[in-house]
């Protein structure tokens, strides 16, 4: 018992949250803090992303308004799921803003 308590506070102690503000088109604009993202979700990479990519249709997310940015970021999930897996499984959650 004592050393699966010590591995799962081993597994706390590695897992972060952390966040990656990616792409800015609007840089005339600042971003308000307190906006809501036109659309979140999460992408799925396997053997730690290695050759892997992600394509975000954004024309179906900011018809008309135009895209204001693109967030990454990962949560507490993602991060726990990654520590889990040993990068095995590396989910990473994003957030598309619309103008």
């Amino acid at each position: 018992m004592r050393k699966f308590l010590i591995c799962i506070g081993l597994a706390v102690m590695l897992s972060a949250c952390s966040s990656d503000h990616v792409i800015r088109f609007n840089m005339n604009r600042q971003q308000n803090p307190e906006a809501t993202p036109a659309y979140e979700g999460r992408s799925h990479f396997f053997l730690w992303g290695m050759m892997q990519k992600k394509n975000y249709n954004l024309t179906n997310v900011c018809q008309a308004r135009g895209i204001n940015a693109v967030e990454n970021y990962w949560t507490l999930y993602d991060s726990l799921m990654g520590g889990l897996t040993m990068g095995i499984y590396a989910p990473e959650s994003y957030a598309i803003y619309c103008n």
